[in-house]
């Protein structure tokens, strides 16, 4: 792997000032590389040549990290779209994984989305719709629009330069081809639930406490030190997976 700023930084404080600053550079440059998701020169061209695909991307990812977690818990279904759009924009695996960290930085509420949307649009504002068209998708993804993602939705398609009545449009699109989605079977998916957690529906509470718990161990991404990056994003995503599938269960059955 190359880390194409830390390189630079490295040999510009080597220039300056010697063994002290090649230290000084390199260590300031990696943590350029790390937070820009830069791993070869490529990737350092397309992000100072204002390169319009790895910017959308971006945009796209941390949109739709914030909506799946908007109404305070991502679920598995937030998930698997998002894996989706990965596979429906063809990203390779380097593409994937910065996918991956942009959905997971688009959590947190500190991270501008708006500011960047707003950038896109002005760049390229087709690209900037279509972001708001995915975001759609996620925000009506657990079969409802809550209060904080429509929020979200109104202010972000208002920066992507949307008309009201093309908003408008466009929730009513996705609304309807969500609702003609054939829904799971309420039991079904208790059922599924139940057999990730590795146990049986009708097993009692103590059973089903136990194979969570132990599930939780065995999937828990401290136990996964040297790891590679995929192999801790698939960690912390079992480990979603699994405290959804207890809560399923633990609400179908009534215990605490």
């Amino acid at each position: 792997m190359l880390w194409p700023v830390t390189l630079l930084g490295a040999l510009v404080g080597g220039l300056v000032a010697e063994l002290p600053g090649v230290l000084l550079g390199g260590v300031l440059g990696h943590a350029l590389d790390r937070h820009w998701g830069l791993r070869r020169w490529g990737d350092l061209a397309r992000r100072f040549s204002g390169g319009r695909e790895g910017v959308f991307e971006e945009v796209l990812f941390l949109s739709l990290g914030r909506l799946a977690k908007a109404e305070g818990r991502v679920e598995p279904v937030h998930l698997q779209l998002a894996r989706d759009i990965m596979q429906q924009y063809r990203l390779d695996e380097p593409a994937r994984l910065k996918a991956m960290r942009d959905f997971n930085r688009g959590k947190d509420p500190a991270v501008s989305v708006a500011r960047r949307l707003k950038r896109l649009k002005r760049n390229d504002p087709a690209r900037a719709a279509e972001v708001i068209d995915c975001c759609w998708r996620m925000a009506l993804a657990s079969g409802g629009l809550g209060p904080r993602s429509r929020s979200l939705l109104d202010e972000w398609s208002a920066l992507a330069g949307m008309g009201r009545a093309e908003h408008q449009r466009m929730h009513q699109r996705h609304q309807r081809a969500h609702a003609a989605k054939p829904p799971m079977a309420s039991r079904d998916r208790v059922r599924e639930a139940a057999t990730l957690l590795g146990v049986d529906l009708d097993a009692s509470p103590e059973v089903i406490k136990r194979a969570y718990r132990r599930q939780l161990s065995k999937h828990h991404p401290d136990k996964m030190r040297g790891a590679s990056t995929v192999v801790l994003a698939q960690a912390g995503e079992r480990i979603q997976a699994i405290q959804d599938a207890y809560e399923r269960v633990r609400r179908h059955r009534g215990f605490r």
